[in-house]
């Protein structure tokens, strides 16, 4: 058992890592609701109304781009804070799949290989 008392200090600093993961959750639980109701909206359109057709793939590409964005920035956050394995936040946060659209920088879909260095990190656990 440990006989040492938790400075003010790192208390506060427990509470800004979670109070800033939390916010990073929030708002990509927003950007994530925003895509999949871009996704329906974009497949909901007729196929005759070419012209709206794409304006509304345009703006599901923005929303994507959002989404994906955040939910990097949320596993930057979550690699901050010691957790390292983020095949949940793919599991529980699908995001719309387009085809021709590569996936994400940072997709936990694909692990490790999308963050700098973690091709050398993936690499390193297959040799090890």
């Amino acid at each position: 058992m440990n006989n040492f008392e938790q400075l003010p200090v790192e208390r506060e600093i427990a509470e800004e890592m979670a109070n800033s993961l939390g916010r990073i959750g929030r708002r990509f639980a927003g950007y994530h609701r925003e895509a999949w109701r871009a996704m329906e909206v974009w497949e909901g359109c007729p196929e005759g109304a070419l012209n709206h057709k794409r304006h509304l793939e345009e703006a599901l590409h923005r929303a994507l781009d959002l989404a994906e964005k955040t939910r990097y920035h949320l596993i930057i956050q979550r690699e901050a804070i010691g957790l390292r394995e983020h095949s949940e936040v793919a599991r529980k946060f699908l995001l719309p799949k387009l085809n021709g659209r590569p996936p994400a920088a940072g997709d936990p879909a694909i692990p490790r290989l999308s963050f700098a260095g973690g091709f050398l990190r993936a690499r390193r656990m297959k040799i090890s």
